[in-house]
């Protein structure tokens, strides 16, 4: 990649996070029977809702910084300022003007996520689908993953990419987590098969740093963890119908219940109880669903596309400081330390470091020819930014 590369130990690299305090975030809180999107200080106290989103579901921000949500009522994704949380209108919509459908048929959207590609995928929990589109314009491309295909049934909030690059889906009917090709939509099967003694009614799933898998199963109360190979770590927390959940400050979990209204708070090691972090119910939250920060506290490490030996591919990442030095660890393997500072979990085994200049956006991207010989090998990524005290997903590459 033409990078300047050496071997740090992941101490060194945390060593050089500044003693920075950032700005206090804000909690979003999507109220589904509410339809609105509910925000609230870092505090707890409530800040009234940001805008109006009917059926609000899935909360995700963009490669632009923006926040988009799904409306699953409206059969539409809105989309608002990933800074000051406005309402900037519809993005994925059918223009009622119009004879055609421009959603392609999206009905009951419940999650939509970025792909490695750039483009949007929305799941259609309806038609138990997911439908792609264009990442600029929302445009309607193709179903990605076609109703009636991959044993889906009911594809819930939390479908998300994987480390690996591959769609993962909690499909909430038939208790299961399902996993597809991140190119090709082609089915996987089961990374978390049915085993009502675990896993039950998946809601929503979120990925450490360290590629541990932490996922809502809403039919028996329990928050659970996978590894990367999809077997069972242990039964993380418990709380009365978990739904949403999202890591937060000094790395722990936030999780919420549509039953209960609140949002609680748990060590995100250890899975101790901290306590409730907001009575969102009382505060006008209604079916509470799912939960993002605002703005995006990410270090976001993309996938390299094409992922593909032979040919020019892109790698990258955003949402570092602008201008800001970033440590972007290369390896072959994964592993997983916990770091104390930030609270996070590096997951690059013996790592190779380059140093890299983020741009006035917090953007970076390089492009480099694999070689053909590459085919089948894995490349694992992750980036730290020191002037953000942040480190990002984890990157898990298999070329093709």
């Amino acid at each position: 990649m033409n990078l300047p590369l050496a071997r740090l130990s992941v101490v060194a690299i945390a060593m050089v996070a500044p003693n920075v305090t950032a700005q206090d975030p804000t909690l979003l809180v999507s109220g589904y029977t509410s339809s609105a999107v509910h925000a609230f200080a870092a505090d707890g106290t409530p800040l009234g809702p940001l805008g109006a989103a009917s059926g609000a579901q899935a909360m995700r921000y963009g490669p632009d910084g923006d926040l988009y949500v799904c409306a699953e009522e409206g059969d539409s994704v809105l989309r608002f300022d990933g800074s000051t949380g406005a309402p900037l209108g519809p993005f994925v919509f059918d223009d009622p003007a119009t004879p055609q459908d421009e959603t392609g048929g999206l009905r009951a959207p419940t999650a939509a996520v970025f792909g490695p590609d750039g483009q949007l995928y929305v799941a259609s929990f309806q038609d138990d689908a997911v439908l792609r589109y264009d990442g600029a314009t929302g445009a309607y491309v193709d179903d990605f993953i076609p109703a009636g295909t991959g044993a889906i049934n009911g594809p819930d909030a939390g479908m998300d990419f994987g480390p690996d690059g591959h769609l993962y889906i909690p499909s909430f009917n038939n208790n299961r987590v399902l996993r597809y090709h991140g190119k090709t939509g082609a089915p996987l099967g089961a990374f978390v098969p049915v085993d009502l003694t675990t896993l039950s009614r998946p809601r929503c799933l979120r990925w450490r740093g360290d590629g541990l898998m932490y996922v809502t199963s809403w039919g028996n109360n329990r928050v659970l963890r996978y590894d990367l190979n999809g077997d069972l770590v242990d039964v993380f927390a418990t709380l009365v119908r978990p739904t949403g959940l999202a890591f937060g400050p000094g790395g722990r979990l936030y999780v919420t219940s549509d039953q209960t209204n609140k949002v609680f708070v748990f060590d995100g090691a250890t899975g101790a109880a901290l306590g409730e972090f907001a009575n969102a119910g009382q505060a006008g939250v209604s079916g509470a669903t799912y939960l993002e920060w605002l703005p995006d506290p990410e270090l976001h490490m993309r996938h390299p596309w094409p992922a593909t030996a032979g040919v020019t591919n892109t790698f990258g990442f955003g949402n570092a400081t602008p201008g800001g030095l970033v440590f972007v660890a290369a390896g072959v393997a994964t592993t997983s330390i916990p770091l104390a500072s930030p609270k996070a979990w590096f997951g690059v085994a013996a790592p190779l470091i380059a140093v890299v200049v983020a741009d006035g956006d917090g953007e970076y991207s390089v492009t480099a020819a694999i070689a053909p010989s590459a085919a089948a090998g894995t490349l694992v990524l992750q980036a730290f930014d020191p002037a953000g005290a942040c480190l990002s997903n984890l990157v898990v590459t298999t070329f093709d």
